[in-house]
């Protein structure tokens, strides 16, 4: 087999994961094998009207891994309740039934009880048996929020089939080869500039390939420090890139969605650039000068010969003319009078009616679910501030803020939120941390009369700090694939770069944003 189809067979694995990932919270469990599940369930199913086979078939329902990780959910959320019912004084019954249902529902996803998409709809059935109305309960599985996310996942998969993504990538990389530090840093700056407008995950499943190739081609795979900070400038600078836009992640849209849906506060795409874009272009020589020193690499020239790229074809450049399309009607959307994901679907539709796209790629490639998990958080955030869940956990934490903010002012509320939501994004998904810690921060910012849209945008930002641990986002789970960073590396890497994170995120807030605001007439 040539270099050639070894590196495309390479990308067509990493594409695979990449997907996966798109649909999954990334929880630290086995993954469940879905298709032995359903036949166990159904033999179940049929022995129990079988008179004799019902005690053998109970005893096996017993020991089955979906009725007992459902069980053990079931009887931690009652004991819950009980302790809420006895204790949570200021939550109302209806609260305390949606604060229920909400810490089930998350526990259903981390375990993977069920598949993903089936949970998410269970939220709303859920919620309407409840007694909650049924347009209220579903109507956010339809939002903006969530169509802007489909669009951007076609678009991206529209970016991927035509090849456009990875010739430009190349493209772009060629200049950095001549040292060790200005690979390092080309990746970054490269990763950081395709992140902010496509999925992390998208270019990371990318782009590893591309550096694994040229580490192959010179002697950096003779020296494991200058693999690790290869391989994790890739994951980091995908995180800090994401934060830049709002089709960066999923997570901002979520914040943005959770802002309008719940306070009627909007964000345009201009707005969200030029209050974050600000902190990635900051967070680059971070991560940069993070990766040097904690690996101990030393400035050294390598010899690297660039290969030959092909020319741009029609279809590729149809599919980036496309994305481009989109990008500026992302950037008028405050304007041209069409919402962030009426935009994103005019763009996944051209990448079908031009032919960039067949229907049968996205039926088959395209998680659908996907829509459903991001709408099931939408709706439970917004059932749990119609029932004040949210405010009475907003109560809690920000009584905790005020004995603070005695010695610091708003400054300690901000850093709390900041703290609480990279301690929550390191252990789970980041668009799982925006969904749980958004409404909830959302009301501690209203309780503290705080500006609401850049308490979103806190939050949201914080999400992407998620730099030490390998299960924190999409990007880290694809280089951790490769089998060279360790959970100490990402450790030993993140921590200080979690430190830098945080204090760039403050200054930001405390030194640019009240500038920034008046920029963009963005006054809530």
């Amino acid at each position: 087999m040539s270099k050639d189809e070894d590196f495309e067979e390479m990308l067509e694995s990493l594409e695979i994961v990449a997907e996966a990932l798109d649909e999954e919270p990334h929880a630290f469990l086995p993954r469940v094998n879905q298709l032995t599940r359903r036949r166990t369930l159904l033999e179940l199913q049929s022995d129990l009207f079988d008179p004799i086979e019902r005690q053998h078939a109970i005893y096996r329902l017993f020991f089955n891994s979906t009725f007992r990780k459902f069980g053990a959910g079931v009887l931690i959320v009652s004991f819950i309740n009980i302790l809420l019912y006895l204790f949570a004084d200021g939550l109302t019954s209806s609260g305390r039934n949606v604060f229920v249902l909400f810490l089930f529902i998350i526990y259903l996803w981390v375990s993977e009880t069920f598949p993903l998409p089936v949970t998410a709809l269970m939220a709303g059935v859920a919620l309407v048996l409840l007694g909650e109305n049924r347009d209220d309960a579903f109507s956010s599985y339809a939002s903006d929020s969530v169509f802007m996310i489909l669009g951007s996942l076609i678009i991206a998969q529209g970016i991927t089939k035509s090849g456009a993504e990875n010739l430009i990538i190349r493209r772009f990389l060629g200049p950095f080869t001549g040292s060790n530090y200005s690979l390092i840093f080309g990746i970054i700056l490269i990763c950081s500039f395709m992140a902010a407008i496509i999925p992390d995950h998208s270019v990371a499943a990318i782009m590893l390939p591309l550096v694994l190739t040229i580490a192959d081609k010179t002697d950096i795979r003779k020296r494991p420090n200058e693999m690790i900070a290869l391989v994790l400038a890739v994951a980091f600078s995908c995180s800090i890139a994401g934060l830049a836009t709002p089709s960066g992640g999923a997570r901002n849209v979520i914040a943005m969605g959770f802002l309008e849906e719940l306070y009627d506060i909007r964000i345009s795409y201009i707005q969200w650039v030029v209050l974050a874009a600000p902190i990635t272009i900051a967070a680059i020589p971070g991560v940069f000068l993070t990766l040097i020193l904690v690996n101990k690499v030393s400035y050294r020239k390598i010899d690297y010969s660039n290969e030959q790229t092909q020319p741009i074809d029609d279809r590729q450049l149809l599919s980036l003319s496309i994305l481009g399309l989109t990008f500026l009607l992302f950037l008028t959307s405050g304007s041209n009078g069409l919402t962030l994901g009426t935009s994103a679907m005019i763009g996944g539709i051209l990448m079908h009616t031009f032919g960039v796209l067949e229907w049968e790629d996205s039926r088959q490639r395209l998680r659908w679910g996907v829509m459903f998990i991001y709408g099931a958080a939408l709706t439970m955030g917004k059932a749990m501030v119609t029932h004040g869940a949210a405010a009475w956990l907003a109560g809690g934490l920000y009584k905790l803020a005020e004995i603070g903010s005695q010695f610091g002012g708003d400054s300690v509320i901000i850093l709390l939120i900041i703290v609480v939501t990279v301690l929550l994004t390191n252990v789970m998904s980041d668009g799982a941390a925006a969904a749980i810690l958004v409404p909830i921060t959302l009301a501690v910012g209203a309780a503290a009369g705080l500006p609401l849209a850049s308490i979103a945008l806190i939050t949201a930002i914080s999400t992407a700090f998620a730099f030490m641990t390998s299960f924190g986002t999409p990007p880290n789970l694809i280089v951790q694939a490769s089998g060279i960073p360790k959970s100490s590396d990402f450790l030993r890497n993140g921590v200080p770069l979690v430190i830098f994170t945080i204090i760039l995120l403050m200054a930001a807030e405390y030194y640019y944003w009240d500038i920034a605001r008046e920029w963009v007439s963005l006054t809530n």
